[in-house]
């Protein structure tokens, strides 16, 4: 088995669901004084990675053999998982109806991780050359830095529609953030 540099898309991927997981527990086990920071800090960490991945991931997918039926898929998923992040946003921390919800959350994060894990991964590895997946991960990289950092259930959940409403949509929460 090759050694896969720690920057390529996948080790990425997989650093990314391994955080998103600790914070999600971190979230489900915190006293009701810390969730409405932890909550704000998973999703700006969510919101980024669904973005970079369909930015980055779900065009090279959707490459292969079978690749527009996983990419639809888990854009899916990912769409419900929004959504429900999105409301999210509405509830008061100190409730059990949001505690009921980080339940929810979790369940479907970690669901859609591990079908990506199946099914998109080794169709990314199918490209087989380090070289290319590093590049895929610097591109990563750099959509979840400008990437918004709140859901946005209502704007197409697509690589067109990230470039054409992603911009706005991340100015508008980064002046959100800073209020």
């Amino acid at each position: 088995m090759a050694v896969v540099p720690t920057d390529d898309i996948v080790a990425l991927l997989e650093q990314d669901h391994a955080a998103i997981q600790e914070r999600l527990i971190e979230l489900e086990n915190a006293d009701s004084n810390d969730r409405a920071m932890l909550f704000r800090e998973l999703t700006t960490e969510l919101s980024r990675h669904e973005v970079a991945e369909e930015m980055v991931v779900y065009p090279v997918i959707r490459t292969e053999p079978g690749g527009d039926v996983i990419a639809d898929a888990r854009r899916a998923e990912e769409s419900e998982a929004e959504a429900l992040l999105a409301h999210m946003e509405i509830l008061d921390p100190t409730t059990e109806e949001f505690m009921g919800a980080v339940r929810d959350l979790r369940s479907a994060v970690m669901d859609h991780a591990a079908r990506e894990e199946t099914y998109v991964f080794p169709l990314l590895l199918a490209h087989g050359e380090d070289a290319y997946l590093a590049l895929l991960g610097q591109k990563f990289r750099g959509e979840k830095l400008g990437a918004p950092t709140h859901p946005h259930p209502r704007l197409p959940n697509s690589a067109l529609g990230n470039r054409v409403f992603g911009p706005f949509a991340s100015f508008i929460d980064r002046q959100r953030d800073s209020a």
